[in-house]
C-alpha cells in the first residue's frame, strides 16, 4: 500500500470541502443590481433616512405624499434577493400616488447598503425587524403593514412570527422554503439542485447560525396571527406556484393568482394594486 494513500485522500477531501464552502458563499452573496429608478425621480416629498440594524446602517426613504392621511396605515415595502428598493418602487409609486405613506429601504448587502460577505434569510429577517421597530417607535399611533416581495416576503413571515410590530402582512411571490427555492434555482441553471443543496446544507448553516426549521416560512406562518394577503403571479419562473400553495395551506388562508404576470412585473399589475388597496381597508 502506498504511504501517500492516506495523505492523498485527506487532500482530496479537503479540496472538496473548500470547494463546497466557496460555492455556498457564491450562492448567498447577492450580485449588484443597478437602480431602475430612485426616489428623487418621483418628484414626490420624501425623507432620506438611515435605520440601524445590528452593526449595519440601512439606507431608507419615506415617501410622504402631500395628500397622505395620518390615520392611514404606514406601508413598509421589502425588496427581494439581489434586488434593491427601486424594484419595489414600481409598487410604492402608485400606492403613494393614492395617498399612502411608504417606507422603502435596502437590506444589508443590497443597493446602497454597505457590502457584506454574504446575506441569508436570517439577515433579511433581522433587517425587517429593525425597520418595523424603527417605524413603530417613530409612529407609535400608526398601523404598520409590511409588504414583502420574493425573499422580502419570506423574511416578512419570519419577522412577523418573531414579534415584528406590524398589523398586516402582504406576501408577493414569496418562497415557502429557501432551501427548496434554492434547489429549484440551481436546477434551472442545469445543475443537480437537490443534491447540491443537501451537500451545501452544513455550509449554509454555518452562515445562517440558526435552525432551518425556524427559518422556513411555511412552518413559521402558522404562528402569524395577522391579516394576511398572499399574491402569486401566474407565470412566475423563479418562485413557483407551489410555494404560494404551501403558504396558503399552512396559514389557512387563500392565495390570489395574478394572471399573466411574472415574478417582478407583478409589482406593476393593476390587480396587485387593487387587492392591496382592498386589503388595507380591512386592516
Amino acid at each position: 500500500m502506498s504511504p501517500f494513500g492516506p495523505g492523498i485522500a485527506v487532500a482530496a477531501l479537503l479540496f472538496i470541502v473548500v470547494g463546497l464552502d466557496r460555492f455556498a458563499n457564491r450562492v448567498v452573496r447577492p450580485a449588484y443590481r443597478p437602480f431602475e429608478r430612485t426616489v428623487p425621480d418621483l418628484g414626490m416629498p420624501h425623507e432620506d433616512l438611515t435605520i440601524r440594524s445590528g452593526d449595519h446602517d440601512l439606507p431608507a426613504w419615506l415617501l410622504r405624499p402631500s395628500q397622505a392621511q395620518p390615520y392611514e396605515p404606514l406601508l413598509l415595502l421589502a425588496h427581494g434577493w439581489g434586488a434593491n428598493y427601486s424594484t419595489v418602487l414600481r409598487l410604492a409609486e402608485p400606492l403613494a400616488a393614492r395617498g399612502h405613506e411608504v417606507l422603502l429601504f435596502d437590506v444589508r448587502g443590497h443597493g446602497r447598503s454597505e457590502p457584506v460577505p454574504y446575506v441569508t434569510i436570517r439577515h433579511f429577517r433581522d433587517d425587517l425587524l429593525a425597520v418595523t421597530r424603527y417605524a413603530a417607535r417613530r409612529f407609535p399611533d400608526r398601523q404598520l403593514v409590511l409588504i414583502g416581495h420574493s425573499l422580502g416576503g419570506a423574511a416578512g413571515v419570519l419577522a412577523a412570527a418573531d414579534g415584528a410590530p406590524v398589523d398586516g402582512l402582504v406576501l408577493i411571490a414569496a418562497p415557502s422554503d429557501v432551501l427548496r427555492v434554492t434547489a429549484e434555482f440551481l436546477v434551472d441553471q442545469g445543475m443537480p439542485g437537490n443534491l447540491l443543496v443537501a451537500l451545501l446544507r452544513p455550509f449554509f448553516w454555518r452562515r445562517v447560525g440558526s435552525s432551518f426549521r425556524r427559518l422556513t416560512p411555511s412552518r413559521r406562518i402558522r404562528e402569524v396571527d395577522l391579516p394576511l394577503l398572499i399574491l402569486q403571479p401566474e407565470n412566475d419562473a423563479r418562485v413557483y406556484r407551489a410555494h404560494a400553495e404551501r403558504l396558503s395551506a399552512a396559514a389557512g388562508r387563500p392565495y390570489h393568482l395574478i394572471e399573466g404576470y411574472e415574478h417582478t412585473d407583478v409589482l406593476e399589475a393593476p390587480e396587485t394594486l387593487h387587492l392591496i388597496e382592498a386589503f388595507l381597508e380591512e386592516v
